[in-house]
């Protein structure tokens, strides 16, 4: 996953299949890759938030 942002609360991520998630701490730069595990509920969540995509 592409590190998107890094904020206060942690590191935006966002999966291959275009899906934003906050992976928690992590030692990287914007702009670069990491593997992290993103639970199937939360991209079902995200879905619900934003249903056009």
């Amino acid at each position: 996953m592409k590190v998107i942002a890094i904020t206060e609360s942690g590191c935006i991520v966002e999966t291959f299949d275009g899906f934003a998630a906050n992976i928690g701490d992590c030692n990287v730069q914007q702009g670069e890759y990491v593997n992290a595990l993103i639970d199937k509920k939360v991209k079902e969540r995200a879905a619900l938030m934003n249903p056009t995509s």
